[in-house]
């Protein structure tokens, strides 16, 4: 055990490298984690271009961790989780495809040898629960995608990697759009810092999967949510990913799908608002494990799970974190 594990001031958080093999590659790969070694494995992945520190308030949820292992990583080129030493990546432009997606995630959840995991991700990391439950239904217990849509066009631009324009802060300043007003400003701003951390042409190349390789509007019938339930849940402000396409993605699907409605919250809602995320995100883990009674409601608010949004938003103004619930 760490000899900082028992003091005040340290987060409960244990980081470490795990090699994993993609596509007969070997990667290292930044892992963060929290909750029991016997808990329920919540594997959570980033936004396009960002990083596993989008999740840092959901690894110090007690409510959440008291009962699930919660593990959030660094996809290959992203964070902490550098290009592989074996190849000559620099001589390639950086292109994430679905079925490389998907490789990534099953391969990591291999390497940690997670049994019957809850997979969760946000934007491109809502997109691929379709190919997850198409391709890998019986890997996981279930899918949760946020902002998670059919189809996402429009966003494999040229401008976000060019030479003439600064896009560390064109990639930042276009997240600022898609968050609720509602969210509190320090949580807002922090969501945009962590996206300027992101390297030269990731973002871009995240791009390519969301808005060029993902397309299921015509094979929804192929996602099999009625062998791992997929919870397709957005943010009311989410205008790329919109609450209406989520329930119209749930309804192509059929059987086992379920779409939830997240109200006054965005297309980031782990980082922009994670008191009211977390909060929402209790209704619908009790829903997979069993623990809720009755049905998801077609919209959960912020009345529904206790949440004072204004004093939420004022809370985090004097403390610059998000306060308990």
């Amino acid at each position: 055990m760490s000899a900082t594990a028992d003091l005040e001031g340290v987060e409960p958080i244990t980081g470490h490298y795990v090699h994993v093999d993609i596509g007969g590659v070997d990667h290292r790969i930044y892992v963060e984690e929290n909750g029991p070694d016997d808990g329920i494995p919540l594997l959570c992945q980033h936004t396009a271009g960002c990083n596993n520190q989008e999740w840092r308030h959901l690894l110090t949820d007690e409510d959440i961790t008291d009962e699930f292992r919660v593990i959030a990583y660094d996809l290959p080129f992203h964070g902490k989780s550098v290009p592989p030493t074996t190849q000559e990546w620099w001589s390639e432009d950086y292109t994430l495809t679905a079925k490389r997606f998907a490789e990534t995630i099953v391969a990591i959840a291999d390497a940690l040898e997670l049994e019957d995991p809850v997979y969760m991700g946000s934007s491109m990391g809502g997109n691929i629960v379709l190919e997850l439950a198409d391709w890998h239904p019986d890997r996981f217990r279930a899918l949760v995608g946020l902002e998670c849509g059919a189809h996402s066009p429009g966003f494999y631009i040229d401008w976000l990697d060019h030479p003439q324009v600064n896009t560390t802060e064109v990639n930042a300043y276009s997240c600022w759009g898609l968050m609720a007003k509602q969210s509190p400003e320090q949580a807002r701003r922090e969501t945009m810092y962590l996206y300027e951390q992101g390297a030269t042409g990731v973002f871009k190349g995240d791009l390519y999967y969301y808005s060029v390789d993902h397309d299921y509007r015509d094979k929804l019938d192929q996602v099999k949510a009625d062998e791992c339930p997929v919870y397709i849940v957005n943010g009311e402000y989410d205008y790329l990913t919109t609450p209406e396409d989520g329930r119209e993605t749930a309804k192509g699907i059929g059987e086992g799908a379920t779409a939830v409605e997240m109200a006054e919250i965005g297309h980031f809602p782990m980082s922009e608002n994670p008191t009211l995320f977390n909060a929402y995100l209790r209704e619908v883990l009790d829903d997979v494990t069993g623990e809720r009674t009755s049905k998801l409601p077609d919209t959960l608010t912020p009345e529904d799970v206790g949440v004072d949004v204004e004093q939420v938003k004022a809370a985090a103004g004097e403390r610059g974190e998000h306060p308990a619930r």
